[in-house]
């Protein structure tokens, strides 16, 4: 169970790091580096490409998050199953008192 959040930790460290990558704030700075080459002579990007860009830059972000959803999903079913178990044992601790054993 301490290699899971272990595990969970770094994930989640990593995917942080992922996501202040897609935030508007370096959305800013690659306008700024844009606007301050557009005049440089081949420095110009097309409309096209702009638009390429911004797609892979949006598909990067959805992979992100289809990921981490992925993690959640993994880590909420690995907790349910902890939880039943110690329901389990619960249970049969009862029966064993009421049994007298």
């Amino acid at each position: 169970m301490k290699n899971i959040n272990v595990s969970f930790l770094a994930v989640t460290a990593l995917s942080v790091a992922l996501l202040q990558g897609c935030t508007p704030k370096t959305a800013g700075m690659d306008s700024a580096y844009l606007n301050k080459n557009r005049g440089a002579d081949g420095a110009q990007i097309t409309r096209a490409e702009a638009e390429q860009y911004r797609r892979q830059q949006a598909l990067t972000a959805d992979e992100v998050r289809l990921e981490n959803m992925k993690r959640h999903q993994t880590t909420d079913s690995i907790q349910e199953g902890s939880s039943a178990a110690r329901s389990a044992v619960g249970a049969i601790q009862s029966v064993k008192g009421l049994i007298g054993w």
